[in-house]
């Protein structure tokens, strides 16, 4: 899998509040496009789109151009978008143009992806936070205003390595520690999974790993639950 667990667009000052919003119904309307801009050069490889009726989004950093189309494969989410690079030997600067095709666009987040190999074997279901009453009688009272939605566990075993345990240390107390949600492409596992999960937005603790014997390598089992 390719997960972006470090997000820049939180790094800056000028991004709206609602593409920096880890919730998906916090929509940005008032443009189609927008620019976000850093004290420092940023090098990114991903885009992570959440909820939106764009086709296509397009990022520049003045010098390279790339347009990303856009996959709308479950009702409040899309996914991680990957790119090897805006050009080829590209000297990324601190301000990038963002702009799409739709009319209106919730979080947005880019980065740089770390490919986590997994174990062969995968679980995935769901989950629900109704809670549903059972009388003396045996009857069930439907539990009111709770909400559903799709999980997945993943098992990385010794694949966390420096920059993928520095990404975590690094968003940890500003991101990780505070819920924000995942963006993941679930593209190396697609042949075991739902077409539709192929890109997900969800949650994930990550606490305790587990190191290898020898070397600096880390496992870790991620419990995803999907958000919105």
């Amino acid at each position: 899998m390719k997960i972006l667990l470090k997000d820049f667009m939180q790094e800056s000052d000028d991004a709206p509040d609602e593409i920096k919003s880890p919730a998906l119904s916090d929509i940005y309307e008032d443009a189609s496009s927008f620019t976000i801009t850093f004290d420092e050069q940023k090098e990114i490889n991903c885009i992570g789109i959440g909820y939106t009726d764009a086709t296509s989004i397009t990022i520049t950093d003045g010098l390279y151009t790339r347009t990303i189309l856009i996959t709308q494969d479950a009702p409040e989410q899309n996914g991680l978008y990957t790119f090897a690079k805006l050009g080829e030997d590209a000297e990324y600067g601190d301000t990038f143009t963002i702009t799409h095709n739709g009319s209106f666009i919730g979080r947005v987040a880019i980065g740089i992806y770390r490919t986590l190999g997994t174990n062969p074997t995968k679980e995935i279901g769901w989950y629900s936070t109704e809670e549903n009453r059972k009388t003396e009688s045996g009857q069930i009272i439907p539990g009111a205003g709770g909400y559903s939605g799709r999980r997945a566990e993943m098992d990385v075993r010794y694949k966390i390595d420096d920059d993928v345990y520095d990404d975590i240390n690094d968003a940890y107390a500003t991101q990780i520690s505070k819920g924000f949600p995942f963006f993941i492409l679930f593209d190396d596992e697609q042949h075991k999974l739902p077409t539709s999960m192929l890109h997900f937005y969800a949650t994930a603790p990550i606490e305790l790993l587990q190191s290898s014997s020898y070397r600096f390598l880390y496992s870790y089992k991620f419990s995803f639950m999907e958000s919105f």
